[in-house]
């Protein structure tokens, strides 16, 4: 609003009321002198109140069902519109005297348009592909993506169920001869159960020319939304799980493996790290080596604290809780492709070994 104030009051200081106006006003007071009749107060000032009531009911309208530069340019478009008529002014007169119309503000973009294609998925990893359709003046490349995305449950945007864990939202491939039309993957990771049946929300909003970079370029606004039903679709999506009391070295005293979930898509720890000192979990890197065990005896990396190691895992995220008075770290790791868990025979965390079959 500080904008909008100071053009505001930029205008009051050069606002100049035409010759024609005082004309009417001379003529008006005139008529009032000789029909020695006082100024209809009451009137005016219901039709004042009447014009400032319907400008706000438009602007509130405008504001509510239209989220793009479009409906802004044209609230106040009709607002000062609005304003021009209450003055009696009109558009050559209001060009006259300054009134002029902002046309940076005015030019709007079409909204840009996201459809569902593919989703693979299992109760806490999901990947989505959109096919995502921009304005025919806006060109999709790897620089350009969504400032603002991720997963809820339901079938609306809803903050307060915005799923933790959400990884990346990347060019997959242009369409071939279609600058302005790509295919995204939305991909997640989360330690929250999704539970198959579920509705669920993917979300994104504004869409924007390297955000991560030293000078973003906004090329759409707004908020859009593919809502859909949970189906896990991976073929082998039985969960292999191990309750236990495992111990294992971990920042200079031991930690306690309380569960292991693998699924095709990732994997879970709930791990018990009570022994370690609350200030140190927050100030330094709680990394740990996380391998699986295979049938054939070989291991596969999936965290590891050796940054130049390879490992199978996308992507990772740590929820940290507390419960019945201890700490718990939640890590659940998102592989770069499907895993068959019926060739995992166990998980190497830290200096421990946890047997799955």
């Amino acid at each position: 609003m500080a904008k909008f104030d100071r053009k505001i009051k930029k205008l009051s200081k050069e606002f100049q009321v035409p010759e024609s106006y005082h004309r009417k006003v001379d003529e008006i007071l005139e008529t009032i002198r000789e029909n020695d009749v006082p100024a209809p107060r009451t009137k005016v000032s219901l039709r004042v109140a009447g014009i400032v009531a319907a400008c706000c009911i438009l602007l509130t309208g405008y504001l509510c069902f239209s989220g793009t530069v479009v409906a802004e340019a044209g609230v106040f478009e009709l607002f000062r519109q609005t304003i021009l008529d209450f003055f009696g002014i009109g558009e050559d007169e209001s060009q006259q005297i300054g009134i002029g119309r902002d046309k940076e503000r005015g030019v709007s973009r079409p909204d840009l348009l996201i459809e569902l294609q593919e989703k693979v998925m299992d109760s806490q990893n999901i990947y989505l592909m959109v096919k995502v359709t921009a304005p025919p003046d806006v060109e999709l490349n790897e620089k350009v993506t969504f400032d603002y995305f991720g997963f809820c449950k339901g079938s609306n945007y809803n903050a307060m169920d915005v799923l933790p864990g959400v990884r990346d939202c990347e060019l997959l491939e242009l369409l071939e001869g279609e600058k302005n039309m790509a295919t995204y993957v939305l991909t997640i990771s989360t330690d929250q159960q999704v539970e198959e049946g579920e509705e669920v929300t993917a979300f994104f909003k504004d869409l924007v020319r390297d955000p991560y970079g030293e000078d973003p370029q906004l090329l759409v606004e707004g908020m859009w939304s593919v809502s859909f039903t949970s189906s896990y679709t991976v073929s082998d999506d039985a969960a292999v799980e191990q309750a236990g009391d495992t111990v294992y070295s971990f920042m200079g005293t031991t930690a306690m493996v309380k569960d292991v979930k693998l699924l095709p898509l990732g994997l879970t720890l709930v791990l018990d790290v009570s022994n370690v000192p609350e200030e140190e979990l927050h100030t330094a890197n709680p990394g740990i080596t996380v391998r699986l065990k295979m049938a054939d005896g070989s291991e596969k990396a999936v965290e590891s604290t050796d940054p130049e190691e390879a490992t199978i895992a996308s992507g990772s995220s740590i929820a940290e809780y507390e419960e019945e008075g201890k700490r718990f770290h939640k890590l659940t790791s998102q592989f770069e492709e499907a895993v068959d868990t019926s060739q995992v025979v166990g998980v190497f965390i830290e200096d421990c070994y946890v047997p799955l079959m």
